[in-house]
């Protein structure tokens, strides 16, 4: 009887899980619910189809493209002369090979998909979070049914990218990092910066070489003595190797991801300049921010969020989300506001720091359900072209 006791879960056990699995799919309904809602107060059409194109906004085009018709090689007549090289490969993949299998439209697919990474993304973070309630509660309000919503339940690469992210960090705080380095390689193929999520692993395999009472001097020697770590580190960029290997075979440019950034006005310069106009573009009328003055803000919010990640001594995905920041703050601050919303290791410090007391956790918690309609309804409309 005592090992059938072991063996099987208890009651609270079972009921923890339960709500666990429970709290995503609670915000899953209630953010189509509200966003839903939006969309009809905007729109003459109806149904789920309609409201998927409506949330298609602006990168959400590029995906659809390459997911029916794959990377183009120039020339092509009558078609755009800015090519869709710089969108990584792995999530329009994934959304074509589910549409190979059910035959409904791609955004439709994408949707849906976005929906169930986002889902499994919240999931993931639950041990993140130190299985704290509250900020799980938070953490799932903010990306299913919160202001940001839309980004992670459309066809942008933010739900895979959150969700391998999550991946990632969960593996390293167990220590798999086998599983850290499988979760890296197909983060780098979602998104260029995807590829700085081995400096975190790199870390990680540091500090426990120093926990067994090893030095730094004798990391390198220790970790070439181990193969299963040396194999984690050396598949993590295996994703962006892929894709410059496809590039280089099928376009002739195996960094014509990089090279193609000029032609969407990427260009380098000095990133404390771009803060600075971003902070400096008044609005001409009323008192909301303007999209320039949104984005500095993110920038300077994310960098401030990762400060503190190294002050807890979680320096590796400190310096993950730094990079994933400054490298494109570095070009302008177009879509500062997504990349930094869709750093998971800051998404999840602000649930947890937000929940902390009870009344700031509730004041959050309507915060998020109640800037959701008002969000979604600008982001269809076209108002938040540069976040």
């Amino acid at each position: 009887m005592a090992l059938e006791d072991v063996a099987r879960p208890s009651a609270g056990a079972r009921a923890m899980v339960m709500t666990v699995a429970a709290v995503p799919l609670l915000f899953v309904i209630s953010g189509l619910a509200i966003r839903y809602a939006a969309f009809a107060s905007v729109s003459e059409e109806t149904g789920f189809a309609a409201y998927a194109r409506a949330l298609c906004r602006w990168d959400c085009a590029w995906y659809i493209g390459i997911s029916e018709q794959g990377y183009e090689r120039f020339p092509i007549p009558n078609h755009s002369n800015v090519g869709r090289w710089s969108f990584f490969p792995l999530y329009p993949m994934l959304v074509a090979a589910i549409r190979s299998v059910f035959p409904f439209p791609t955004i439709l697919i994408a949707t849906i998909t976005s929906i169930a990474c986002s889902y499994a993304a919240c999931l993931v973070a639950w041990p993140l979070l130190e299985k704290n309630m509250r900020a799980y509660i938070l953490y799932c309000a903010f990306l299913l049914s919160g202001p940001f919503s839309f980004h992670f339940t459309t066809f942008l690469s933010e739900p895979l990218f959150v969700l391998l992210t999550s991946c990632v960090f969960l593996a390293l705080k167990r220590s798999s990092y086998l599983a850290a380095g499988v979760s890296s390689a197909l983060l780098s193929a979602t998104r260029l910066v995807g590829v700085f999520v081995v400096f975190a692993t790199v870390i990680q395999m540091f500090s426990e070489h120093r926990r067994q009472g090893g030095s730094a001097l004798s990391f390198p020697r220790w970790l070439l003595g181990r193969p299963d770590l040396l194999v984690a580190v050396l598949i993590s960029p295996a994703g962006l190797f892929a894709y410059i290997l496809f590039l280089y075979l099928t376009v002739g440019d195996g960094f014509a991801f990089l090279h193609i950034q000029r032609a969407f006005g990427r260009v380098a310069g000095d990133p404390l300049v771009f803060l600075w106009d971003g902070l400096s573009n008044v609005p001409k009328t009323g008192w909301l921010p303007t999209s320039p003055q949104w984005s500095a803000l993110a920038a300077i919010a994310g960098l401030a969020l990762s400060a503190v990640l190294a002050v807890r001594r979680q320096y590796g995905a400190a310096l993950f989300c730094a990079l994933c920041i400054i490298l494109p703050l570095i070009t302008n601050l177009a879509s500062m506001v997504r990349y930094v919303i869709g750093l998971a290791p800051l998404t999840i410090l602000l649930a947890i720091l937000l929940s902390a007391p009870k009344l700031m956790w509730l004041a959050a918690l309507v915060l998020f359900l109640g800037a959701c309609y008002f969000t979604t309804v600008a982001w269809i409309g076209g108002y938040l072209a540069l976040v």
